[in-house]
């Protein structure tokens, strides 16, 4: 492709960042921050000297995905998402393009469908369609610039899964027998910490402080836009820092987790290995696994653990997982302790004058 390499310029006359590709003008808003993923999105298609369409029909962001889905997950994930997906272009329609999505078609497909009445069962209708469009805009994809509905999209807390996703003991002996090294690292550090997988992902030895036995993460939430989810720092157990310690040597700068072939983990990809284990290794798909297991579910079982040891520390596991309250710790475990009982048990250990 030639002719002058792009700019991101201010055009006063239109209140908008500009820019011109290959003889083609572009508004990209007036936010300076939209405007500059905009326009490094279209520089990159400008570098691979491939057409940039800007706004390319929803249903065909969705095929891509559904494709990537099918390649990537495993076979029921594939079946929910392609489901989904269908019925919502149904609804919307073929010809919808990816600038004209808003948060009101989602709402208004969600309200036509009466039968979804669980929070959960919503949460994951949503998020399907959040998903497609986070995938296409991603650095690995760059499909379209951004993601119209980021932040726009009211995804309600699903109900507590419980003992559901709760790894047994023997189940979690097993994965550190039969796993490869390189994922049963992550499932320790899970099972250990109680972090989030997508924050594990994401850790450098940056992050390492070293002198506090943790993680300081905060830089890796400070640009997101929802902030119920937001971590300061994460706590390590002495034999989570001797793990830390080896894989900071491995790997000095970038993700300290990866898989055996060098590659940072995903939550994706860690989701995949594990149906593997499950469904696919000859070696392992005959043993028993719980038919809800999942990466997330370490985090339950963490915190399982932790309140069944010690259930007049609930203020601890709280910082512990990052929450910036107790009402999701009463929501997901308030099943595993009886809070009056423990604050009582507090009380009779006080030295109280008179």
């Amino acid at each position: 492709m030639s002719g002058r390499k792009p700019q991101l310029n201010w055009t006063k006359s239109r209140g908008q960042y500009t820019t011109t590709v290959n003889g083609k003008f572009h508004l990209l808003g007036p936010d300076r921050q939209e405007a500059e993923k905009h326009f490094r999105w279209l520089e990159h298609k400008y570098d691979l000297g491939e057409q940039a369409d800007t706004n390319p029909p929803f249903a065909e962001v969705a095929d891509a995905w559904l494709n990537f889905v099918e390649e990537n997950h495993d076979p029921e994930r594939y079946r929910l998402c392609s489901a989904r997906m269908q019925e919502f272009i149904e609804f919307v329609g073929e010809r919808l393009r990816v600038k004209e999505i808003r948060a009101r078609h989602v709402s208004e497909w969600m309200a036509q469908k009466l039968h979804v009445k669980k929070p959960g069962t919503e949460r994951q209708y949503k998020a399907i369609i959040l998903a497609s469009l986070n995938w296409a805009a991603s650095k690995r994809v760059r499909m379209i610039s951004i993601n119209p509905l980021k932040g726009m999209i009211d995804l309600p807390e699903g109900g507590s899964r419980g003992g559901e996703v709760v790894w047994p003991e023997a189940t979690l002996k097993t994965v550190l027998r039969v796993a490869n090294p390189a994922f049963a690292d992550a499932v320790r550090i899970l099972s250990w910490t109680g972090a989030r997988p997508s924050t594990i992902c994401q850790v450098e030895k940056k992050h390492f402080v070293a002198h506090l036995n943790l993680w300081d993460v905060e830089a890796l939430y400070q640009n997101r836009r929802n902030k119920k989810k937001y971590v300061r720092r994460i706590w390590l157990p002495k034999q989570a820092v001797e793990l830390v310690e080896r894989l900071n040597l491995i790997q000095p700068s970038g993700p300290i987790f990866r898989n055996s072939k060098g590659t940072p983990w995903s939550p994706d990809t860690l989701g995949v290995y594990l149906y593997q284990l499950r469904h696919k290794f000859l070696d392992t798909r005959g043993l028993d696994w719980p038919d809800a297991m999942c990466m997330y579910g370490l985090r339950h079982t963490f915190a399982t653990r932790f309140i069944k040891e010690h259930p007049d520390k609930l203020e601890y596991l709280r910082e512990l997982l990052g929450h910036r309250n107790m009402d999701m710790i009463r929501k997901h475990y308030g099943h595993l302790f009886d809070e009056h009982h423990a604050i009582h048990e507090v009380l009779g250990t006080l030295q109280l004058p008179g």
